[in-house]
């Protein structure tokens, strides 16, 4: 997975930092910096996890999750239906 992101994503960073911050004081100085530096800790972290993973692994993590929002969906909509149902006999 992680060549997928890397293929993806180009050279977008996952965590960029604003340039418009004035420096007013040694944090506001050095902000920037500091965040680059956990943002190269963070980004590592992210592809190191994503060199873990293969495709297949991926697509069967995917559609377990979909299951389980299916499975959600379908609970909502039969409560729904329930409570649609109880109300129409209530009224009558």
């Amino acid at each position: 997975m992680r060549d997928l992101y890397l293929a993806t994503m180009e050279d977008k960073r996952i965590l960029v930092a604003r340039q418009d911050i004035p420096s007013r004081c040694r944090i506001s100085s050095n902000i920037n910096e500091f965040f680059a530096e956990v943002a190269t800790d963070a980004e590592t972290a992210l592809l190191d996890t994503l060199a873990r993973r293969t495709v297949a692994d991926s697509l069967t993590e995917l559609l377990r999750l979909d299951g389980i929002r299916t499975k959600r969906l379908t609970v909502a909509a039969t409560t729904r239906r329930a409570k649609l149902l109880a109300n129409r006999v209530k009224r009558t």
